[in-house]
């Protein structure tokens, strides 16, 4: 008698308990009728620049379906009034947006903002290990790493000894022109392309202007003879530079007085 007590309670407690359980899922569950769907307008627009944002997806998870906005960003859904709206498009956070939000804008014209993805790239250098071409297939010539002003005003490099049989008159001012000799003096003293760039950022023309007060002629000339004999390392200073320069001014003066005037 107590074995069949017991049972029934049982079976009264596992009624009552699914019982329960029904009533409380019901209670969360919201019901869904075709009736009850409206047509949900509005257009997305960028946060920022508040301009239209064209060609988003404007889905409804629940009835797993949706549509897309034109190129300025208008879009029109059915949806019942309890849906969420979720907005994706490129380079956009994706946005989900309640739909009785969007039916009770103010002033009638849903606006709905979408945040731009920002992404930091960090810095790419790009070498490549064959021959430039243009778009034509055409080689590109290497660049000329020597300065204009040290370039020679007959040959682009050491001229070979045949040279002399078919451009005689280039050949002899190359070797005898005191320009030349003093291009070439200065070549040798900068060691590489790269210790004459470093170099370049303190010493350079307007330097040397600004120090000496010499234009035209009389600066091109004392240029040279600062390219010539500046003996400045790589690593230089401007103090330095401009200490040299002076140096190098009272040298070119001292010099140039001594030089005899042309005989008229």
């Amino acid at each position: 008698m107590a074995q069949e007590m017991a049972k029934r309670n049982i079976r009264i407690a596992a009624i009552i308990l699914i019982i329960s359980l029904v009533f409380n899922s019901l209670g969360y569950c919201q019901l869904f009728f075709p009736e009850d769907m409206i047509n949900v307008k509005g257009q997305v627009i960028d946060e920022l620049t508040k301009e239209a944002v064209g060609y988003v997806q404007v889905l409804n998870m629940r009835i797993r379906g949706g549509t897309m906005t034109d190129a300025n960003g208008n879009f029109s859904v059915q949806a019942d009034p309890m849906d969420t709206l979720t907005f994706k498009s490129l380079n956009y956070k994706d946005k989900k947006v309640p739909v009785n939000t969007i039916i009770h804008t103010e002033n009638g014209v849903a606006k709905i903002s979408l945040s731009p993805t920002r992404i930091l790239l960090g810095q790419v250098e790009v070498e490549s290990s064959g021959p430039k071409v243009n778009m034509n297939g055409i080689k590109i010539g290497k660049s000329v790493s020597v300065p204009v002003e040290l370039r020679s005003d007959y040959f682009a490099s050491k001229p070979k000894t045949f040279t002399a049989l078919t451009k005689p008159l280039s050949f002899v001012s190359y070797y005898l022109s005191k320009d030349e000799k003093e291009k070439r003096a200065t070549l040798t003293a900068i060691h590489s392309e790269k210790d004459w760039q470093i170099l370049s950022l303190v010493y350079n023309k307007d330097v040397i202007q600004k120090v000496s007060g010499f234009e035209g002629d009389a600066l091109e000339d004392f240029m040279l003879y600062c390219n010539a004999f500046n003996g400045l390392p790589i690593n230089a200073s401007t103090y330095d530079v401009e200490k040299r320069i002076r140096e190098l001014l009272i040298e070119y003066i001292d010099k140039k007085s001594k030089e005899k005037p042309p005989k008229l």
